[in-house]
């Protein structure tokens, strides 16, 4: 499975998209895939690396950037954070909290 994530040699290596739901500030799923918190540090840590991002900012983004992501728009932190992993950079390239998505309803 991680081995999928990393390219072969001379392969060009395209941006990685992430969507990470929260539930109360926690981290529940990665791409959809229920997951703890451990796993959730671990799948963004080898999904980074594979884009030249450290371990440490990985799991930093997962508990702050993409947390903040979320806050920015509501007073919880629930919802979905879709992160950009590309050479060496994280970036939070959207926000949606649960409170949107009953809006749209």
């Amino acid at each position: 499975m991680i081995a999928d994530i990393f390219p072969a040699e001379g392969e060009f290596l395209a941006p990685d998209e992430v969507v990470v739901t929260y539930d109360g500030g926690v981290p529940v799923a990665i791409d959809g895939e229920t997951v703890s918190v451990a796993e959730a540090r671990r799948m963004l840590s080898a999904r980074g690396e594979a884009q030249r991002i450290s371990r440490r900012e990985a799991c930093a983004a997962l508990e702050r950037r993409a947390g903040r992501g979320c806050a920015r728009l509501t007073d919880t932190v629930s919802g979905e954070v879709r992160l950009v992993l590309y050479d060496g950079r994280i970036t939070v390239a959207r926000h949606r909290t649960n409170t949107e998505e009953k809006r749209e309803q």
